[in-house]
């Protein structure tokens, strides 16, 4: 099943639930092992515990903006956005993008923009447009044997301001948590990730905080 198309809606934040609010998260890797650590939720449930959310994850590993690839006969993310009503959207790209480089940015910009402008423009709820939220990657860090943060940081950087200048244009809000987690990251007490890029148990328990506050809380940076 498809959503039908509908006029979009400015997204603001702090975000305000509603009872019995349907949570999608979509995205690339950093939202897919979220699964593996309840951290985000937890904090959300608890925040709201009368307002029975319902919180799905939909985001799959390497997805990108318009490359999301499923196996034969799997219905992509806009059908299940629709089967299950989604009426809040928080959408994590930009890390796999930025592999391009400086230099495709402008290209980014362009798919961006596309991708944004269907997505605020479906009623997945069956009843109005989506408010959607735009998050950004996390800083990487160095680690032992692999200099990830030397080598991605400054990339990650330049997507992160032309992603928020999108959002803008679009209307929907943006989550920066890249400044956070790099902070965290530079104070060099503990590895925050497995690998440079992919979170571990207390990276994800940091990046909760981190996210929860962006979306939920006054003056958040």
């Amino acid at each position: 099943e498809r959503p039908k198309s509908t006029n979009p809606i400015i997204t603001k934040l702090p975000l305000q639930l509603t009872k019995h609010a349907r949570i999608a998260l979509i995205g690339n890797t950093l939202f897919d092992r979220m699964r593996d650590f309840g951290h985000f939720e937890a904090l959300l449930q608890q925040a709201h515990p009368k307002l029975e959310l319902v919180v799905r994850n939909l985001a799959w590993s390497a997805d990108e903006i318009d490359l999301q690839p499923r196996p034969a006969n799997l219905a992509d993310t806009e059908q299940y956005l629709t089967a299950m009503k989604a009426d809040i959207i928080i959408a994590a790209f930009g890390f796999n993008e930025s592999f391009a480089g400086i230099g495709e940015i402008s290209s980014f910009e362009d798919r961006l923009g596309k991708y944004l402008a269907g997505l605020t423009t479906k009623a997945y709820n069956g009843k109005s447009a989506p408010l959607v939220v735009l998050v950004c990657p996390i800083a990487n860090e160095n680690i032992k044997g692999v200099a990830a943060a030397d080598r991605n940081n400054k990339n990650l950087g330049a997507y992160i301001k032309s992603m928020q200048k999108v959002a803008r244009l679009h209307k929907i809000a943006f989550v920066n948590v890249f400044k956070e987690t790099k902070s965290l990251m530079d104070s060099g007490e503990n590895d925050l990730t497995i690998n440079g890029a992919h979170l571990n148990t207390l990276g994800y328990s940091q990046f909760a905080k981190i996210l929860f506050t962006g979306l939920f809380e006054k003056n958040a940076p």
